[in-house]
């Protein structure tokens, strides 16, 4: 945020006009990390600061969208779990399908950012699960509540599914991947009903999974999901 800057004044700062998140720029493509990388490393060459250098390259965002976001139709009920078995056994057949070509994604970077949670892949599913049937179940990590700990589980399942497609397909684009997590795929589905569930419950601490935002990317202008007050939102 160039206005962030302005504000804080950094000796030095490079002002990347990139998306969200993305502050290295282009996933498989080293060639253009290490230019930002040397370009923020020139800056020590200045002799005095605060200084703020624009990157020379533009990586455009989509209808003016930092990142993907949900469609606000795409809305979720309880009615819609049927099954919860049935939705497990669906996500752990996708999971594991991608398998092969998540570890031939880490064999190849040398490195993951899955396991933030703590927890080992084949418990991810079972862990949101616990939560479709509108109880909190018991934390596995000793000292991390349920909530928190859904949150790290979460984001181990995107990266988990990011890590695997941007290697295999060498996919550079925002809008497509989470189109493709979070619209046709069973484990983005189990996510949303979670977020149903969550819409229905009574339980103020089931509420913050939607109200704190701690799960979908819902985008906030446009407006808050039904039934929640969209505190952070």
């Amino acid at each position: 945020m160039r206005e962030h800057i302005e504000a804080i004044k950094p000796p030095r700062a490079l002002f990347l006009d990139f998306p969200m998140g993305r502050g290295m720029g282009k996933p498989n493509d080293p060639v253009f990390q290490k230019k930002v990388i040397r370009e923020a490393f020139g800056l020590l060459d200045t002799d005095s600061g605060p200084v703020i250098s624009d990157f020379p390259e533009v990586i455009p965002v989509k209808d003016g969208r930092m990142g993907y976001a949900l469609p606000p139709e795409l809305v979720l009920s309880v009615e819609d779990i049927g099954d919860v078995d049935a939705v497990l056994a669906e996500v752990k057949a996708e999971m594991a399908a991608l398998r092969p070509d998540y570890e031939a994604a880490v064999a190849a970077r040398g490195r993951t950012t899955v396991g933030a949670s703590g927890l080992e892949i084949e418990e991810f599913a079972p862990f949101v699960a616990g939560f479709l049937n509108g109880e909190m179940p018991q934390s596995p990590r000793k000292g991390m509540p349920a909530i928190p700990l859904l949150k790290l589980v979460v984001e181990d399942l995107e990266a988990y599914f990011t890590e695997t497609r941007t290697h295999r397909d060498s996919i550079d684009d925002l809008e497509l991947m989470g189109k493709w997590f979070w619209e046709e795929s069973k484990t983005g589905r189990m996510l949303l009903l979670l977020e149903a569930v969550s819409i229905a419950s009574d339980n103020k601490v089931m509420l913050q999974i939607v109200e704190m935002s701690l799960m979908a990317p819902r985008f906030w202008s446009e407006g808050p999901l039904p039934g929640t007050s969209a505190a952070g939102w």
